[in-house]
């Protein structure tokens, strides 16, 4: 109960209504002048109110009674550990109804959190241009203005903003009134009050925008007549209106994200029974972002490479139009997930992500059925999180707070991936209409409220007629997740589950948990499901045991004819099931039977199966990262991943013949098999393939490629050993001007780099691009096991600026750490590791740290056991 304290406010007075004014925007001195008016209610009377506040300084705080009277601040203290100013007044407050008036003066921040500026250039005129903007997710809204900053705690908002006449401004409501202010180039621009919402959706943007727009096939939307803010009503409906809102001259790049989202508001719409709550959608493009994109009630804020895309659309690159359409997806699935309906605190943040990632999915999969979205699933989430949740330093889905600070951290994998993943198990086993029918009543009882797991799993069993809870609770409240490990008895086989750890065996206090686990065969109307240690069934029930990996737990076959048996009906398994199999041979079993599955997926080689392929050649760098302490190994499993793909080796030498001639169109039609050979050339190319190599290096010298191929192009080029610093230096220069999308593609293919010689000029630019950027450089380096040594020397000489530059923001500084380290390797750089990190300041970031640790001697493990046994199984 303490530690509850410590995290939120008393409770003496609630927020109902903040009227908010923002004046004064200093681009010279970043600061800027405000004034909140809170329309309060008082719970227990009390002479002291308490509010969350933070970069900012009140000039003057007055409280307005009912009857008139004004009472003067008296005194105020200020909790800077916790962000809580307590304004003491002179006698105590016990009207039911009261004003409290605050001048102040904020910060527009420059590191991508609270009120913050964006400095850009021009993309018309290539001159400096700034927009502001708002990111308050988690606890930042306190930096933008003082209030109760507890997700909770919902109100309603009217936002009003004194801007030059030369910006547009927006807010989470349309614009009531805007009003140029006599003998100045200075315009008010006051919006309608929202519905009740948490502080951490309040947003606003302020910039010279472009926008493009369409609206919903449906006309059930509420509009701003007579809208009510309290249930979301209005006096008549139509189609919902929706922008996509960017800085000049970049508008018609969001034309896919808009045609997304308009179809994402009506299938959500439909599938919830409750329209879109507020009376218009907007999407904006923000030019710096840490983060992919916020969910702010109806003003929804985006990573330019996460809304906008520059090119052709018919060649554009596939990777970056998923990822358009999810987080679109996933966003626009907030206002339901989130937005209307709210976790009560942040201990259940999964209650907004894990929902919106697995519905978000959903949408992408009804709007392009021949993207196989069960398997993208599979490969971006599913199996992202069960590595992160193998590891003794992960977290339960549901994780207790420590403090304000701590929250960001809780936004990882396991959160989102992990809570995806086992909404997505339920609906496997209850049936996916019989769920969606539960969510509904889920959202309809507690809309413009909060809500907690419990209420989302009686809605669901009450629809479901089944006791969702007590199957559900421990994989929400229990860290970690079972390995069923299947042997065979006389009787039929014997299932047997233990929690999975992926640096070490279980302990009996680890294993402790006895997980409901459906087993879900192939026949998906047979509901197989166990919840004790052990137990035996007929084996004529199973052939494949979580035959579509909707089921959040490893399978481990306990012998060599159980695991014969899969290799034999290897071709009925789904592409879903094929990724499961591979993955959970390569986590517990042995080498020897992992390349020999490999092996078996060549012989039913499908160009459909693109994310197959993607798992097995994921399979194989991990190895060829892991095993780079022997030369040796590295060019046997170069030379066996280019006979893995020799069966598709002549066709895919014909598609990039098609690009090298220009004669290349990409086929919506064929989408995944365009994916197919795309990824058999990349593969083909960093194992330096020589008619690959040679024909990619013919398109680079001649500039004969579409825009859809340049990211596959440069990670080749850059990744062949003799790459000379004149192309390094062609792509650095292409890196300036490039787009956001592009420059994520070329800091990828930078961090390829063989060439001892260009080290130096790749690790430099750790200390010069963008914050935001950093992630995509570091992510790339960190599987690169030619540069890990010097990688790890450079972030120890240059830490102290590196932590300067990226701690601004604890989300940058913790992707930087985890993803530049994740494959390093052995107790002595453990040893170093851990004593660099000892004594210095690691708030915000420190799980991430200890994750780290542990994956060291996870890989130091992987590395021992299995360099010998590679060799006996190639006999070198």
């Amino acid at each position: 109960m303490s530690e509850v304290k410590i995290q939120t406010l008393p409770t003496d007075f609630r927020a109902d209504h903040y009227e908010i004014e923002l004046s004064e925007l200093s681009v010279e001195k970043n600061e800027f002048i405000g004034s909140v008016r809170i329309h309060m209610s008082t719970v227990s009377a009390n002479d002291t109110i308490s509010l969350n506040m933070r970069d900012i300084e009140i000039v003057s705080a007055t409280v307005k009674l009912e009857e008139g009277q004004t009472l003067e601040l008296k005194d105020r203290t200020v909790d800077f550990e916790n962000d809580v100013v307590s304004l003491l007044f002179p006698e105590v407050i016990s009207n039911k109804k009261f004003v409290l008036c605050i001048s102040y003066k904020g910060i527009i921040q420059t590191n991508m959190s609270g009120f913050y500026r964006s400095d850009y250039t021009d993309f018309v005129s290539g001159e400096s241009r700034v927009m502001f903007s708002t990111q308050f997710e988690a606890t930042d809204a306190r930096r933008a203005f003082p209030c109760l900053d507890e997700p909770s705690l919902k109100a309603t908002f009217s936002v009003s903003i004194i801007a030059h006449e030369k910006f547009v401004v927006l807010s989470n409501m349309p614009l009531s009134s805007s009003k140029k202010l006599q003998e100045s180039d200075q315009v008010c621009y006051r919006f309608h009050t929202t519905p009740l919402m948490s502080t951490y959706l309040v947003a606003w943007a302020i910039g010279e925008y472009d926008f493009i727009e369409s609206e919903t096939e449906k006309s059930i939307y509420p509009t701003i007549e007579n809208y009510n803010t309290l249930d979301g009503s209005s006096s008549s409906h139509g189609k919902l209106p929706v922008r996509v809102y960017t800085a000049k001259g970049k508008a018609q790049q969001g034309r896919f994200a808009l045609g997304v989202a308009k179809k994402a508001i009506d299938f959500f719409s439909e599938s919830f029974d409750i329209p879109y709550p507020l009376p218009k959608l907007d999407l904006l493009c923000v030019e710096s972002y840490s983060h992919n994109a916020m969910e702010n009630f109806s003003l929804i804020t985006f990573r330019p490479s996460a809304l906008l895309y520059d090119g052709n659309l018919e060649e554009a690159d596939a990777n970056a139009l998923q990822k358009i359409a999810y987080v679109v997806c996933h966003e626009i699935a907030h206002q339901w997930f989130g937005n209307l309906v709210t976790m009560k605190w942040w201990d259940e943040l999964w209650l907004n992500e894990g929902f919106a990632t697995w519905i978000g999915y959903l949408a992408v999969e009804k709007f392009f059925p021949d993207w196989d979205v069960p398997s993208m699933i599979m490969l971006q989430s599913h199996e992202v999180a069960l590595e992160l949740d193998s590891l003794k330093e992960s977290h339960p889905i549901k994780v207790a707070v420590r403090n304000a600070k701590d929250i960001d951290q809780v936004f990882d994998s396991i959160s989102y991936l992990k809570g995806c993943s086992i909404l997505e198990m339920l609906s496997g086993y209850l049936g996916h209409e019989i769920f969606l029918k539960g969510v509904a009543l889920y959202l309809k009882r507690n809309k413009f409220s909060n809500a907690t797991m419990v209420d989302l799993f009686n809605c669901i069993g009450e629809v479901a007629n089944v006791e969702v809870l007590e199957r559900s609770k421990d994989w929400i409240l229990t860290i970690g997740y079972p390995l069923v490990t299947v042997s065979e008895s006389e009787r039929g086989l014997i299932f047997t589950q233990s929690r999975f750890l992926s640096a070490r065996n279980s302990t009996p206090e680890e294993d402790a948990t006895k997980w409901w686990i459906p087993l879900m065969p192939e026949h998906g109307d047979y509901k197989a499901e166990f919840s004790e240690k052990s137990i035996e069934v007929s084996k004529t029930q199973f052939g494949h045991i979580n035959s579509n990996a909707f089921g959040f737990y490893r399978v481990k076959y306990d012998s060599e004819s159980l695991f014969q048996e899969q290799l034999q009906n290897l071709h009925m398994l789904s592409s879903r099931g094929k990724m499961g199999l591979i993955s959970d041979v390569e986590v517990t079993g042995s080498v020897k039977n992992l390349l020999t599955l490999l092996s078996k997926c060549s012989t039913i080689q499908d160009p459909n199966e693109y994310y197959v392929w993607s798992t097995v050649f994921e399979t194989l760098n991990k190895m060829k990262s892991l095993l780079s302490s022997d030369a040796e190994i590295k060019k046997i499993l170069n030379k066996f991943t280019l006979e893995l793909i020799q069966p598709s080796t002549a066709q895919m030498l014909q598609y990039l013949e098609q690009y090298r001639s220009n004669s290349s169109r990409k086929s919506s039609k064929n989408f995944l098999s365009n994916q197919f050979f795309e990824l058999l050339a990349l593969v083909a190319g960093t194992a330096s393939h020589p008619e690959t190599v040679g024909i990619c290096r013919e398109m680079f010298e001649s500039n004969s490629y579409s825009s859809g191929f340049r990211n596959i192009l440069s990670q080749v080029i850059l990744s062949q050993p003799d790459t000379t610093k004149r192309t390094v230096d062609f792509f650095l220069a292409e890196f300036k001007t490039a787009t956001l999308v592009h420059k994520e593609g070329l800091l990828t293919a930078l961090g390829k780099v063989q060439n001892p010689e260009l080290f130096a000029t790749v690790l430099n630019l750790l200390l010069t691009i963008e914050p935001m950027d950093v992630q995509f450089l570091a992510t790339s380096l960190g599987s690169n096991s030619a540069i890990r040594s010097e990688l790890w020397s450079f972030i120890k000489t240059h830490y102290e600026e590196l932590h300067k530059r990226l701690a601004i923001n604890s989300v940058v500084i913790d992707r930087f750490l985890k993803f530049s380290m994740k494959d390093f390797i052995g107790d002595d750089v453990k040893k170093d590791y851990e004593a660099f990190f000892s004594d210095r300041n690691l708030e915000g970031f420190d799980r991430g740290v200890r994750q780290t640790l542990e994956r060291i001697d996870k890989n130091t493990k992987y590395s021992e056991t299995n360099i010998p046994l590679i060799k006996e199984y190639f006999k070198v």
